[in-house]
């Protein structure tokens, strides 16, 4: 039976997931250790999704594709938004001692959140692109700007580009003509 390893890649894998003794002749099998690998490797496939990598092109990818589109998912980030503007909002002796939000940036762009929240509850499918720029948004601790002060603007550009991804109409618009 393969043996689990730590999930961040520490030591190696004993043996490899699909050597197992129940290959092809379980579909569950197969599924669960798909399901196991995409686990493993989330934050690398959210961010490759964050770039714009095809989903078709892995079954782990298409796999966190589906998961981050997905309406519970949609569901999740509105919470989110909405739990981060309330906070921005809190007068400073009513929150925790230390939050962990730059609240001033979040108030300067909370039109934009309140329009990503408007997408996302909106019936229209979303593109994964989108969903996965907007997980890394809301738990990148070191390097969003919703936590980390930064220049002007940075977070209304990271919002923006994020809402503009969820829209697949636009997945084959470029910003420049490609000929005059």
């Amino acid at each position: 039976m393969p043996e689990m390893v730590d999930p961040h890649g520490a030591w190696p894998y004993i043996m490899p997931l699909d050597s197992s003794p129940y290959d092809g002749s379980d579909g569950r099998a197969n599924a669960l250790r798909l399901r196991l690998r995409a686990a493993i490797h989330r934050t690398k496939l959210t961010r490759a999704l964050a770039e714009g990598v095809d989903p078709s092109t892995d079954d782990e990818l298409a796999l966190r594709a589906r998961q981050l589109t997905s309406e519970r998912s949609r569901k999740a980030f509105v919470r989110s938004l909405r739990r981060t503007i309330a906070e921005a909002h809190l007068p400073a002796r009513t929150r925790a001692r230390v939050s962990i939000i730059d609240g001033g940036a979040v108030r300067d762009v909370e039109a934009a959140i309140a329009e990503m929240i408007e997408r996302l509850l909106s019936p229209l499918p979303v593109r994964a692109e989108g969903m996965a720029m907007l997980e890394r948004i809301l738990t990148n601790a070191d390097g969003s700007p919703l936590y980390n002060r930064s220049g002007p603007g940075a977070l209304r550009q990271m919002i923006r580009d994020a809402a503009a991804a969820l829209d697949s109409w636009r997945s084959g618009l470029h910003e420049f003509p490609l000929a005059v």
